[in-house]
C-alpha cells in the first residue's frame, strides 16, 4: 500500500493537485476559524494520509499545530507558497528542516566570498 497524499488550502492552487490525482480539501484563504483549519488537518493525519501539501496562508494559521508533527516522522507537512501575498513562511520552515537534517544552513547568502 503507498503513501496516501493529501492537498490543504486554498481552492485555486488544490485544481492542480487535484489533476495529477491527490486528494485534496479546499479552504478559503480568509478562513477565519482557525479551529477548523486545525481540526481537517487533524483528520487527515487520522486517516493516515503520509505528505500533505499546504498553503502558507493555511498553514500560518495553524503553525503550532504544524510544530508538534514536526518530530514525528509521518505526516510530512509541506508547507508550498499560495497565491497571496509572500510572507516566506514556506521558506522559513524549508530552512528550519535542512539545518535539523544537515546541522548547517546552507541557504543562508555567503556573506564574504573569496575571489
Amino acid at each position: 500500500m503507498g503513501t496516501r497524499i493529501a492537498a490543504f488550502g486554498e481552492n485555486d492552487i488544490m485544481l492542480i493537485f487535484k489533476a495529477v490525482g491527490i486528494d485534496v480539501f479546499p479552504v478559503t484563504a480568509d478562513i477565519e476559524e482557525t479551529s477548523e483549519a486545525g481540526k481537517k488537518l487533524k483528520q487527515l493525519v487520522r486517516e493516515g494520509y503520509g505528505i500533505i501539501f499546504m498553503t502558507e496562508t493555511i498553514a500560518i494559521k495553524l503553525d503550532q499545530l504544524i510544530k508538534e508533527y514536526a518530530d514525528e516522522i509521518l505526516p510530512s507537512i509541506v508547507v508550498i507558497p499560495g497565491l497571496g501575498e509572500r510572507n516566506y513562511y514556506a521558506v522559513r520552515n524549508l530552512r528550519r528542516a535542512i539545518i535539523k537534517a544537515v546541522g548547517a544552513d546552507i541557504m543562508a547568502e555567503e556573506r564574504n566570498r573569496s575571489k
